[in-house]
């Protein structure tokens, strides 16, 4: 441990492995204490299949009940991150290739040791796949990325199997990526100032900083924060003429601290290295020149996107009060254009800096151009954007992957996530579907989790229940993702339907309207959204008379005449709709509404 803390893990491999080889039998406990540092150390360094395999470690080295429930929930949290690749936060099996003696050094956690037994073997079975996979596997684990990746596409030629090899492939591309050599950065760039008023009456002044946060800041929270766009902003009444081209851009933000114990008043600029963060800087010196650069830390990293994906980072501005409808057209059609239009036309570090229109006439490209295609929906995965992976396949000349045969409940346990989503869910008789869909749960990979839940909801014999429920309401959530808002509506009134008889009916309906209702409000012109607030406040108002109040506070914040006003038709404290009566004043009681998250196994 002190080696792993004053060195790193590289350096310190030997000792570590000899430490496991050592503790793993004798003393799991220390074993697993070591993986658990291990762990943690491996995520910081962005080294994330040998983070989540040294969780795995620990988890099989803890001998309390209470370590284990701590390390799986730790091991959950991983696979369920989203900001990691899902390709990462999978579970990875060795082939049989081998024999027992490198499996068992591996099983103890000595993986690099276990890469270099691999790589003896597959000297002597130049033609085995399996040894070259497992050998890539082990040094990614060891945190190799980049030895790992070059083995990993030596495996791929090795197989006839084009779904392993394509996996390879997308390993290999990701692993590589992690590396950032060709990452844009993120800067933010500090500089010290002495009157926080002043900053900010000048920032509103300008006609280049647009700010963005309103009323008083909360403690610990920036005294003001600014965009920077490139264009004059569009109100909200003509904001349905955007386009892609005309829609402001955001070139940087600005945040003003005010002075605290630890640090004096600042101005944080944030935007990407090069012109963008000059360009920022010069902007602000119109505003006002009493910048001060700090001695040290006046510039500082804060993310890295890679080069390929740079254009997917893009920020829009909107005025106030911009409808939902507008940002959805816009954001659809900027993921079209980026899929169809940019992506096949950058060069690729993976394709050899081809570009993938180009690779796609290369037969020789294809396996890599497959990966790159996976590689590009995570990362589309990672931002909660939706691509039709068979769509850019198909565009790209690639065959779709040869569906995968399930015939134990190991397969399903042991399957990469890459190979569950080539499993045919229509296939599985009840119990294993319910296994893939707790699979796909704990992943949370869209696009699997949909076609899952689909063809569960689908089946007569499991349309009933808490499960059933659960499942409908998710699908509701997954549409609304997909900017699909009729399609979320119908698995709404779907889970309105599941919630009848069960417990507590009144609270689950209840919870289900307020979820209609926060997406009815995304438009303001839905001819549901009248139908629908007449319903709350006449079936739920009256019972849950705090809930008047909130509508109330929710239609006068969107600006819209409701139908128990005088305007629109009133409601009396009776429930009974009337034109031009006076609603009742609601009495005291106890609030309701929905917290909209995907539902994991066990959750209430």
């Amino acid at each position: 441990m002190i080696r792993l803390s004053e060195v790193g893990y590289g350096e310190a491999r030997e000792d570590i492995e000899r430490a496991l080889r050592r503790c793993v039998l004798v003393r799991p406990d220390m074993a697993g204490n070591l993986a658990l540092g291990i762990a943690a150390w491996m995520r910081m360094e962005g080294e994330l299949m040998a983070s989540r395999q040294h969780l795995v470690l620990a988890l099989q080295s803890a001998t309390l009940p209470d370590q284990q429930e701590a390390i799986f929930m730790r091991l959950a949290e991983f696979d369920g991150g989203r900001e990691i690749p899902y390709p990462f936060r999978s579970v990875y099996a060795l082939d049989e290739a081998g024999g027992e003696d490198p499996q068992a050094v591996a099983g103890c956690g000595c993986w690099g040791e276990a890469a270099q037994r691999y790589e003896r073997l597959a000297e002597e079975d130049a033609e085995n796949f399996g040894l070259k996979f497992n050998q890539g596997l082990c040094l990614a684990w060891s945190g190799q990325s980049l030895s790992a990746a070059e083995v990993l596409v030596q495996a791929a030629g090795l197989t006839e199997d084009t779904g392993l090899a394509e996996e390879c492939h997308t390993l290999a591309q990701l692993l590589e990526m992690g590396e950032h050599d060709d990452a844009v950065k993120m800067i933010d760039r500090r500089f010290e100032i002495e009157n926080v008023s002043k900053w900010l009456t000048d920032l509103d002044s300008s006609e280049r900083f647009v700010r963005v946060d309103e009323g008083e800041p909360e403690d610990g929270t920036p005294a003001g924060m600014y965009h920077l766009v490139d264009r004059d902003v569009v109100s909200a009444e003509d904001a349905e003429s955007l386009t892609l081209e005309t829609v402001p851009r955001v070139v940087a933000r600005l945040l003003v601290q005010a002075a605290s114990d630890d640090q004096s008043s600042a101005i944080d600029l944030v935007a990407r290295e090069g012109d963008e963060i000059d360009t920022a800087e010069a902007a602000l010196r119109e505003v006002g020149d009493e910048l001060a650069v700090p001695e040290e830390e006046a510039e500082e990293t804060v993310d890295l996107v890679p080069k390929q994906f740079e254009a997917l980072y893009t920020t829009w501005h909107f005025a106030p009060k911009t409808t939902e409808g507008v940002k959805r057209r816009l954001h659809r059609e900027f993921v079209q254009k980026f899929v169809e239009e940019i992506w096949p036309q950058t060069p690729l570090v993976a394709l050899d800096g081809a570009t993938p229109a180009a690779a796609a006439e290369q037969p020789e490209k294809l396996l890599a151009l497959a990966g790159a295609v996976t590689v590009l929906e995570s990362r589309c995965e990672q931002n909660m954007l939706v691509v039709d992976v068979s769509a850019i396949r198909q565009a790209m000349g690639l065959p779709e992957p040869v569906p995968l045969a399930v015939e134990s409940e190991d397969d399903l346990a042991m399957l990469s996530t890459f190979g569950l989503m080539r499993i045919n869910p229509s296939g599985l008789d009840n119990e294993h579907l319910v296994m893939l869909l707790n699979r796909a749960l704990l992943v949370r990979h869209n696009g699997l989790l949909f076609d899952v839940l689909t063809e569960y909801t689908g089946r007569e014999d499991l349309q009933q229940g808490e499960d059933y429920l659960r499942s409908v309401v998710t699908l509701a959530d997954l549409c609304e993702v997909r900017h699909d808002r009729q399609a979320a509506f119908e698995w709404l009134a779907r889970a309105r339907e599941a919630a009848s008889g069960l417990e507590g009916e009144f609270e689950r309906t209840l919870q289900l309207e307020m979820r209609e209702l926060s997406l009815r409000l995304q438009d303001t012109e839905d001819p549901g959204l009248r139908d629908l607030l007449s319903r709350l406040w006449t079936d739920y108002g009256s019972k849950v008379p705090q809930l008047r109040e909130e509508l109330q506070a929710v239609v006068e914040a969107v600006d819209i005449v409701p139908p128990w006003d005088a305007d629109g038709g009133n409601v009396t404290a009776s429930g009974l709709w009337t034109p031009g009566d006076p609603a009742a004043d609601g009495g005291e009681g106890e609030g309701a509404g929905g917290e909209k998250s995907l539902w994991l196994p066990g959750q209430d």
